[in-house]
């Protein structure tokens, strides 16, 4: 099938490409927030390019996009060309396989976004539809998994995708000598930071963080009426403070060893690290997040717990709001390590970089530590 090939339909996206069909079922699937579950979008079209149904997949429970754009379809959907961003189940969960659907309504053809690393499928469902004698074209893998990043991290190896966000002035501070912290960056930038935690599926800060500035870690956006964050703790060796607004929104709270009195509603899970600046083991944290179905993980804690899971090689992406504003380089820096030798330096890949108000926003990449 070529990518050149013409697609004739009444939809907004009309007269486009094979490619552009796959824009759209990508389009589709942005839209949505299901995780644990992956972000998927199915369009439904026939041979010769009338479009009879598209679907996202919207969470756990409910019809998974390419099942739903096929039983959309009705009758039509046999012989039909189905376009969907990740490829199709084959296991029983909530619901039934995609495979068994998608040959049971005598589609034709099946493009497939990118394969799913989930153990489960990873190429079975693929071979499964060949089998039956429905032709199955790949399309573009890489651009598949940017619609759901943390999905295929999660599934390939159990924890979060682990993304770093600091705000600091442009010399690189935190916080001044005295603490005081709000505001470094504008309003343009703390709305984004806003946008970046209602794609997240939990926001974790440290205990200081927790202490001294009692944040809700929920999302307030105008208008917003989408899902809040699980909100996460990573406790050390002091006792926790009272009457937190995060007690009231059931936390998760990681502490070195089990509370004898947990707050009210928190869950605390025990986790003793091997000492250190934070006492928690983070990649026990991390792998018991990931088997909570957390797949998509927003750091928002302080210098300690930030340098403490940079340091480990934890960190997958780091977003840094750098205000329009100089410190002097007398305050609290982004980061509680030293710095002995340029060598000690990680190399990053910058990612994007934009403006928000008068501020920068700077989206880098961490590859794994050597």
């Amino acid at each position: 099938m070529s990518s050149t090939h013409r697609i004739q339909t009444a939809q907004p996206w009309a007269s486009v490409t094979v490619d552009s069909v796959m824009e759209r079922a990508l389009e589709l699937a942005a839209q949505t927030s299901p995780h644990p579950n992956p972000r998927v979008g199915a369009v439904v079209v026939t041979r010769n390019g009338k479009v009879l149904a598209e679907h996202a997949h919207q969470g756990p429970g409910t019809p998974h996009a390419e099942a739903a754009a096929v039983a959309a379809a009705g009758n039509a959907a046999r012989g039909a060309i189905v376009y969907v961003t990740l490829e199709p189940c084959v296991h029983q969960g909530n619901t039934a396989p995609c495979v068994e659907q998608l040959i049971a309504a005598g589609v034709e053809s099946v493009v497939v976004g990118a394969a799913d690393p989930d153990p489960r499928v990873n190429g079975r469902g693929i071979t499964m539809l060949r089998d039956a004698g429905i032709d199955v074209a790949m399309s573009n893998a890489a651009v598949a998994e940017q619609v759901d990043p943390g999905y295929f991290h999660h599934r390939r190896t159990g924890r979060p995708r682990v993304t770093l966000k600091i705000a600091a002035t442009i010399d690189g501070q935190v916080a001044a000598a005295d603490a005081t912290s709000r505001w470094i960056t504008s309003e343009e930038a703390r709305a984004d930071g806003h946008r970046l935690r209602a794609s997240a599926d939990a926001v974790l800060v440290g205990a200081g963080t927790l202490r001294d500035d009692d944040p809700a870690l929920t999302v307030r956006l105008e208008g917003y009426s989408g899902r809040q964050p699980q909100a996460v703790v990573v406790a050390g060796d002091r006792p926790l403070p009272a009457n937190r607004r995060l007690y009231d929104r059931d936390p998760l709270i990681y502490v070195p060893t089990a509370l004898d009195a947990p707050p009210p509603g928190a869950t605390t899970v025990a986790a003793a690290g091997g000492g250190g600046a934070v006492a928690v083991d983070l990649e026990m944290m991390l792998d018991d997040l990931g088997g909570r179905g957390v797949v998509d993980l927003l750091v928002e804690g302080g210098p300690t717990v930030a340098a403490a899971l940079l340091n480990a090689g934890l960190v997958d992406r780091l977003i840094v709001y750098l205000g329009a504003r100089i410190a002097g380089g007398h305050g609290r820096g982004m980061f509680e390590a030293g710095f002995p030798t340029l060598a000690s330096a990680r190399d990053v890949v910058i990612a994007d970089v934009r403006r928000l108000g008068p501020d920068l926003r700077l989206e880098l990449e961490l590859g794994a530590m050597e």
